[in-house]
């Protein structure tokens, strides 16, 4: 039997058993003591129940140690004791914590309860308003962070694009990829071009102009994709949308803590391991800490024929965040630190023309990434209304080797690149919260990005520096949005942002001539939504919403040498349709729909030479259709499953005279036509405290190309990937046991590796080989 005919038996008999297992009222439960948010998660980790609260006051109540055999509403009753909160029960499955001095929810009709608001799985924070999920206009991605398991935690953004099939990215290695959402790609290098995707840590700024950092998701509450542009929220860089990582809060006035190793093996590689720890700790009667650290190092899998090594390109990742957090009466600070090195031996790509996982090369390739970042954010509530202020300060350092030795050459030749990306960034907005989406936001937030990219060429020993260039961009913008009630169940959100960007830019290395050394941007982007619900479980929604990237400086070669030419701004505007159909209650099953189209000006991209070398300009205009469905059901208690499909159709139907005729339709890269998802997952009592949690994934990634333009038309992806996990706990002690790629599978993830060699179109990037984590955990 094929092993994919294996992966289907296992994952059906896995859900004809769980449909057989039905929970009792009763459950074993081992909670210990800390903040009330940590303990909900559990318990509702431990019973299968939807367990959630908007408030943050809530999240940071002290609970108590609970164990016992008890029901949902006795163990909330335990743990509310004595609190300044209740619960307010939906149905049996679901629950809602507020303050004691709110009122009770008012049902919208007598016949059907308030909807459940879960701040975990349920409530777009991103969108700065509060909305809940099934009533924001518009297609995002909530990934909570107890359904990542401590291995996935490890991965970062890998974990997330088995998720959401609409979320891509290059595969260079950790820390050196581009992400993409629903089909908005626009190469498969890395330069001066601003990120596609806005990423965030809570409300501080994660990126610009550089690489994804890949921040390990230790210690996260949730993560929110929703999909672009973004222009009016978020402003310049989110033309495919955010990614925004919520960590789980400070526990004010609680000790509590963490600890997890793991040990990997993987198939034709060396083997890995990982360790993380967190610590919430006390500082003062309103003042506290909570520190993450890790360190994680994956096996290498690549050999090199030429030098006679194996497992080559070994990754290592270490790092950690901290906060800590004041309370001064209604005012909060918190100020944060992250600090992350991903430093990877060799490249991870292999040649086709020899066997698998080996490739031929005269020198190592290795690659590093630098990321230190400062923040502080302070806050204030007026019950609905809140102050949000968010400044930020970060530094990171890439560097690149790349192996540019010609074929007849005796002795080597390498090509370096380092970006040294320092940014700056504040955030002021003052909003009001409505979870149906009338609420409303404003503000105002200042940038100052700089970015020194400097390359060298030659000798191994003593590479000679060639020419570089600086790109600064200050950005002042203003900001509103505005959701209006035009009817009982018909919103109207209404927005716009005014921004103001000021570009310099110079050369590097040597004295050249730069043609607009400085300029002046000004842009002005709309949006518009309207959502109507015609019955309490549906909604149906329009969008529309624009996005912008300023240009910048670049270092292009030409017959005469290398000379620094600029590159232009680029501009989409999106139009999207959807449904939306969501229970309130218990959400034994929901799905959604959406098709979008986007139009494309005048598009920035990151290219390379016949002879490999990168530069950076505009490629011309296109457009992008887009579909995608989601749904998930849960029959019983203990089973859950869900499944996601994105299809996309994007060309380039108005090229640049440098990349082809206007008789060629490229694709624009890296995102595939067809991808989709599914997950099983599942819980199983056992004696005592003790529980069985099961999930098995599929994914599958259609295929792409490398790039636009005859010498970058190269095919790649068409691939599965499946992985499944068990996990043993009892609340405190944990075992784990993971599998990634059970398939093997041998598919090119993405075609390039050395940008040198590209034109001969034999370079591969195959997924991880399957890997195998063992791991343990324990929570104090």
């Amino acid at each position: 039997m094929r092993s994919a005919e294996i992966l289907a038996v296992v994952m059906v008999t896995l859900a004809a058993a769980s449909a057989e297992a039905a929970l009792p009222a009763r459950f074993p439960l081992n909670l210990p003591a800390g903040p009330l948010g940590n303990t909900l998660i559990r318990l509702a980790e431990q019973t299968g129940a939807t367990i959630g609260s908007t408030d943050p006051a809530v999240a940071r109540l002290p609970a108590p140690a609970l164990r016992g055999r008890m029901d949902v509403a006795a163990a909330l009753r335990r743990l509310l004791r004595g609190q300044p909160a209740r619960a307010e029960r939906i149905d049996d499955l679901t629950w809602r914590i507020v303050t004691a001095a709110a009122p009770p929810a008012a049902s919208p009709t007598p016949s059907r309860p308030a909807p459940p608001l879960n701040e975990g799985e349920v409530v777009v924070t991103a969108a700065k308003t509060g909305t809940r999920l099934s009533r924001y206009a518009g297609t995002a991605s909530i990934i909570a962070g107890a359904d990542l398991d401590i291995a996935q935690q490890g991965r970062g953004s890998d974990s997330l694009m088995e998720r959401v099939p609409s979320m891509s990215s290059t595969h260079l290695g950790s820390g050196r990829n581009k992400l993409f959402i629903r089909g908005i790609a626009d190469s498969s290098f890395n330069g001066p071009s601003q990120a596609l995707v806005g990423q965030y840590l809570g409300d501080v700024r994660l990126n610009y102009n550089a690489p994804d950092p890949d921040l390990s998701l230790y210690d996260v509450q949730a993560v929110e994709v929703i999909e672009g542009p973004q222009g009016t929220l978020y402003g310049a860089g989110s033309l495919a949308g955010v990614m925004r990582i919520v960590p789980q809060p400070v526990a004010m006035g609680m000790t509590e803590g963490s600890l997890a190793v793991g040990r990997s093996f993987t198939a034709s590689g060396a083997p890995g391991y990982d360790a993380m720890g967190v610590l919430n700790l006390p500082l003062g009667q309103n003042v506290a800490a909570r520190v993450v650290a890790f360190r994680a190092v994956e096996g290498g899998y690549i050999d090199d024929r030429y030098r006679g090594l194996n497992n080559v390109n070994r990754t290592r990742k270490r790092g950690g965040r901290a906060v800590i957090r004041a309370e001064l009466g209604d005012w909060h600070i918190e100020f944060g630190a992250v600090m992350q090195d991903i430093a990877t031996r060799d490249g991870q790509y292999a040649d086709i023309a020899l066997p698998p996982l080996t490739r031929s090369s005269r020198i190592a390739q290795p690659f590093d990434n630098d990321y230190l970042l400062g923040s502080v954010t302070v806050t204030r509530n007026w019950g609905g209304t809140s102050l949000v202020s968010a400044t930020s300060a970060l530094r990171q350092n890439t560097g690149s080797r790349y192996d540019f030795t010609p074929a007849a050459a005796t002795s080597p030749r390498i090509f370096e690149q380092h970006n040294r990306i320092g940014l700056f960034s504040n955030e002021t907005r003052l909003s009001h919260q409505d979870a149906d989406g009338r609420g409303w936001v404003v503000g105002g937030s200042f940038l100052q990005d700089d970015e020194r990219l400097t390359r060298a060429f030659g000798s191994p020993d003593a590479p000679t520096r060639i020419l570089g260039v600086d790109n600064s961009v200050t950005e002042l913008s203003a900001f509103g949005e505005w959701g209006i009630g035009l009817a009982p169940h018909l919103i109207a959100t209404v927005g716009g942002r005014i921004e103001y960007d000021h570009l310099t830019g110079h050369a590097l290395g040597r004295r050249a001539e730069v043609g607009e050394p400085r300029r002046n941007e000004r842009t002005f982007l709309p949006s518009l939504s309207l959502s109507w619900r015609p019955g309490g479980d549906w909604l149906l929604y329009g969008r529309y919403q624009e996005g912008f990237r300023p240009g910048g400086l670049s270092v292009t070669p030409t017959a005469d040498g290398p000379v620094i030419q600029r590159f232009h701004g680029d501009n989409l505007a999106s139009s999207e349709i959807g449904a939306k159909w969501r229970p309130d209650g218990a959400r034994h099953f929901d799905a959604a729909i959406a098709f979008s189209h986007a139009q494309w000006d005048n598009i920035q991209a990151d290219l390379v030479n016949t002879a490999g070398l990168p530069f950076t300009q505009n490629i011309g205009s296109g457009r992008i259709w887009g579909a995608e469905a989601t749904i998930g059901w849960r029959p019983i208690h203990a089973l859950k499953l869900s499944a996601a499909l994105f299809a996309n159709d994007s060309r380039l139907t108005h090229p640049a005279e440098t990349v082809g005729t206007a008789e060629k339709k490229y694709e624009l890269p890296n995102v595939a036509h067809i991808g989709a998802t599914g997950r099983i997952a599942f819980t199983q009592p056992l004696r005592g405290a003790w529980r069985l949690d099961a999930d098995a994934r599929v994914s599958y990634v259609g295929h792409s190309r490398l790039g636009v333009g005859p010498q970058l038309d190269l095919l790649q992806g068409n691939y599965v990937l499946a992985g499944s996990a068990l996990r043993l706990s009892d609340g405190r002690w944990g075992l784990s046991l993971d599998a990634d790629n059970l398939l093997n599978s041998r598919g090119t993830m993405f075609a390039l590796g050395n940008p040198f060699g590209v034109s001969a179109g034999r370079q591969s990037i195959p997924p991880r080989p399957r890997t195998i984590r063992i791991g343990m955990d324990v929570h104090f």
